[in-house]
């Protein structure tokens, strides 16, 4: 095979001034503007509106609960934004797909029959955000008069009509501090249990001045103690605008959560949220009957080479055979001696997956180590079922405990080395599941945003499993059982799509800078085992895995952004009619076969799992391979300053991204879901399967047909880089089928202050003339939201060019969410091919035009 070419741009126009992005007006504005005035008319509210910023903002980040007004909406999305629109001095900042239960007031209706309220959910809440007390109070009084008299004077029909669209508005209530956090169900479980106490976080309104925070935090420190809780510890990151305090107390303060309660811990002011504790869990298997030896070479594995990857997980079983000396455990907590060896079976299973692949494909072993933080241990948290969990301790915060990690790897602390300065990835193949991706980030994926901008890293995290079962049967008039394996298959993506709602993401995989890997239902285990009583449900092939969640991401942004192979997962009948179908947990194939430890202590054996973790571990291995082949080719480079280990992390997410496709599960999707072409295109791919597929062979190889350069750098506010890339003369007036893909990555600063978040939007323009190509895949505003802009184009018309010709792309750097003053990483990566066989040399002519253009 041959190797990509590298791309430098040109001296002369790297770094040079361009024009701002010309203005527009998004259909949905996107930041907040200085109220001007309102209808002459609304005296009262008019001085008040004129002299203050007003938001509409579907997140309370960088707010405060004395500016903050709950919004509740009672019709559609867009409904309301056309009401913000006519009154003069709002702007309607975001689309909001968070849903609400209808109710006798509020529902929607049967078009045939008017009079009668159908089940379909009506749109949730937003958050006015206003800077001033007095332009609070004039809203509230307009909108109190509204529900008490149904009616405005002549000349306020506008603030009428947006009335008319709201449930509500009003402050920040208790209900807001436990909406959607999980911590409900959380303390149900326990007061079923019999439990007497509960730990959670107390997420706290973040205040800017040092003072403020201190009276916060000593105010309820003195409410817990009313309580006789205990604060058990507290932590401030400023950078991502986050203070928390871990607290234990008696779990019946929490039997009243109306606003009638007298415990003012619940009603103070200072609290934005309550959460339940270490919700990243893994089942612990009560059995091990399934698992089977595995003949493995006696070989001792050693290495002087740096880890490159780290995997933060629970304690692998370092003995075993398949992961003796391959791994470096840092484990200051000392996580380890709270496990049995036959409890250590996630850690376990990924350090396998990321050291030799699948099993079955019998791959060569890294030749790396692998760097191994634990920040999971055994607990019992199913209480009514007496079983345990490796989860995240609930006496440390999971922000704390992940930020001290990554920084522990990274800083010279209290006099100790850093101890893993050389890791490029890291690995986090767990998610919170109390915490689906509702629109707003979360602190966890805010963190990850800073820390790898920070240290130049890459996180690789797992969308997350979907753990319930499926129902496909939900009306009674189909029988399950008389489907036909193409029929069920059908059945089931329409059940994953019309419940995308409730496969949404787990935090922290929303977060911008991070890779995040959904599941294909597919490995490598072959086709002859026993399905017994259990029942594939997904016979398309290739195709997102029933197990898999998806997205969008934060403000539309495609996410997952690849998918990697998960393992087929089966299911089994429910009996209790709860589901149609229940996932079945066996440890025989199907699947991915990992090395699995057992409760007898064998050190050889080998069991078939499968989900959204095991296809991070294999994005996290590919990765590796991509580090080892930028180096080599680095080393190949004589004179060349290239490929920065600074810049090692954002080119491994490019190339990562480059080799994603829809292929061959973009015709399934559409023969089944049968949406219209720009709608699949801009929501429901990109929410299935993200950029696709990652084809391992195009990331970085090379054939005749095919050619792939690779530039990096790094770049500032307003600057702009420029590649020009020589043409193949052969292909000139040729009628055939070509493909350019382009991938552009960054790592980008974050303003949590701002709802627009990223600080720096990189972007480029793809040449389309030349080679008479258009896009396919990923719609093209869709692509532009996150920190990966991937674009493949393709045609066949035969277009005239003359030798000498290039393709340009101007990578431009511009300001996005404010107070952009940091150099920007970026990767690009550049791919041109035609058909095998067809007679271009695609690689050897673009390489013989590009070479004389890099000197050292």
């Amino acid at each position: 095979m041959e190797r990509p070419i590298i791309i430098l741009p040109q001296a002369v126009t790297a770094n040079r001034e361009t024009h701002p992005f010309p203005p527009t007006r998004p259909k949905f504005p996107t930041r907040e503007r200085q109220v001007e005035r309102l209808e002459p008319k609304m005296q009262r509210m008019e001085q008040a509106f004129a002299n203050q910023r007003i938001s509409v903002k579907r997140d309370i980040s960088g707010s405060l609960p004395e500016q903050t007004l709950v919004l509740v909406t009672a019709d559609s999305v867009q409904n309301f934004a056309n009401a913000v629109k006519k009154v003069e001095g709002l702007d309607w900042l975001v689309e909001w797909e968070e849903k609400l239960e209808a109710d006798d007031d509020f529902h929607y209706t049967k078009k045939d029959k008017p009079n009668e309220k159908t089940d379909k959910q009506v749109d949730g809440r937003l958050f006015l955000i206003m800077s001033d007390q007095r332009a609070m109070s004039e809203l509230q009084s307009m909108w109190h008069l509204y529900k008490n008299n149904g009616s405005f004077e002549t000349g306020k029909a506008p603030l009428k009509h947006l009335f008319e669209q709201l449930k509500d508005i009003r402050l920040w209530d208790i209900n807001d501090r436990f909406s959607g956090t999980g911590f409900e169900e959380e303390w149900k479980e326990r007061v079923d249990a019999g439990l007497e106490v509960i730990r959670f976080e107390v997420e706290l309104w973040y205040r800017s001045k040092t003072d403020a925070r201190r009276n916060a935090s000593q105010g309820i420190r003195e409410l817990v103690n009313q309580v006789k809780g205990t604060i058990i510890n507290e932590t401030i990151i400023d950078n991502i605008q986050y203070h928390a305090l871990l607290v234990e107390a008696p779990i019946s303060i929490f039997n009243n959560l109306s606003e009638s309660t007298h415990v003012q811990l619940i009603r103070s002011e200072h609290i934005m949220f309550f959460r339940p504790i270490g919700q990243a869990m893994v089942s612990i298997p009560e059995e091990d009957g399934d698992l089977e030896a595995f003949n493995i070479p006696s070989n001792t594995f050693e290495s002087s080479l740096e880890p490159v990857a780290a995997l933060l997980d629970g304690v692998p079983l370092q003995n075993h055979s398949l992961l003796k000396g391959r791994l470096i455990i840092d484990d200051p907590d000392d996580f380890s001696q709270n496990y049995q060896s036959h409890e250590r079976v996630h850690g376990t299973t990924m350090a396998s997956l990321i050291i030799h692949g699948e099993l079955d494909e019998k791959n060569q072993p890294l030749t790396r180590p692998l760097y191994v933080r634990p920040i999971m241990q055994p607990d019992q948290r199913d209480w009514m079922n007496d079983a345990r969990v490796e989860c995240i301790p609930d006496n440390i915060l999971p922000i704390d405990l992940v930020h001290r990690a990554i920084v522990r790897m990274f800083e010279d602390k209290t006099g100790s080395k850093p101890m893993a300065p050389s890791v490029k990835i890291i690995n986090l193949s767990i998610g919170d599941l109390a915490r689906p991706f509702n629109f707003t980030l979360s602190p966890w994926a805010k963190l990850i945003d800073w820390l790898s901008f920070k240290y130049r890293i890459l996180f690789i995290i797992s969308a997350g499993n979907h753990a319930d079962g499926i129902s496909i049967n939900s009306d009674g008039k189909i029988i399950v059982d008389q489907l036909s394996a193409k029929q069920l298959s059908s059945g089931i993506l329409k059940v994953m799509l019309d419940n995308a709602h409730l496969r949404r993401i787990l935090s922290p995989s929303e977060a911008m800078n991070a890779l995040t890997v959904g599941a294909l239902h597919s490995d490598a285990s072959g086709e002859k085992f026993n399905l017994g009583n259990r029942k594939e449900l997904m016979s398309y092939s290739p195709m997102v895995s029933p197990v898999s969640r998806f997205g969008l991401g934060y403000r539309r942004s495609v996410k997952p952004d690849v998918l990697f192979n998960g393992g087929r997962q089966l299911y089994t009948k429910d009996m209790f009619n709860n589901f149609d179908f229940i996932i079945n947990k066996s440890l025989l194939a199907p699947g991915q076969k990992v090395a699995y430890p057992t409760r007898q202590g064998n050190l050889e054996t080998v069991a078939y799992t499968r989900g959204t973790s095991n296809a991070t571990a294999l994005a996290t291995r590919t990765a590796i391979q991509v580090y080892e082949k930028l180096i080599q080719l680095r080393e190949e480079q004589t004179g060349n300053e290239v490929f920065k280990e600074n810049l090692m992390s954002v080119l491994i997410k490019t190339l990562m991204v480059h080799g994603a496709s829809w292929g061959a599960i973009k015709p399934i999707l559409e023969e089944n879901l049968k949406k219209k072409d720009d709608y699949f295109k801009d929501r429901v791919a990109p929410r299935f399967i993200g950029y696709g597929t990652v084809d391992s062979s195009r990331i970085f190889d090379c054939t005749a047909q095919r050619v792939t350069l690779l530039g990096c750098g790094e770049l500032t506010k307003d600057k702009t880089h420029i590649y020009r890339i020589p043409l193949p003369p052969s292909l000139s007036s040729k009628k055939v089928w070509r493909r350019l893909t382009i991938t552009l990555g960054w790592l980008t600063p974050v303003n949590c202050n701002d709802q627009r978040y990223r600080r720096a939007h990189l972007s480029f323009t793809p040449p389309t003339k030349e080679l008479a190509v258009k896009r396919t895949d990923v719609d093209n505003n869709a692509v532009k939201r996150g920190t990966i802009q991937h674009e493949i184009l393709e045609g066949d018309k035969a277009t005239p060019f003359i030798d000498g010709t290039d393709l340009v792309i101007e990578v431009n750097c511009r300001e996005d969410a404010g107070g952009l003053a940091e150099k920007i990483p970026y990767g690009l990566s550049v791919s041109l091919e035609v058909k095998d066989g067809i007679d271009v040399e695609v690689y050897q002519e673009v390489s013989n035009r590009i070479r004389p253009r890099i000197r050292p």
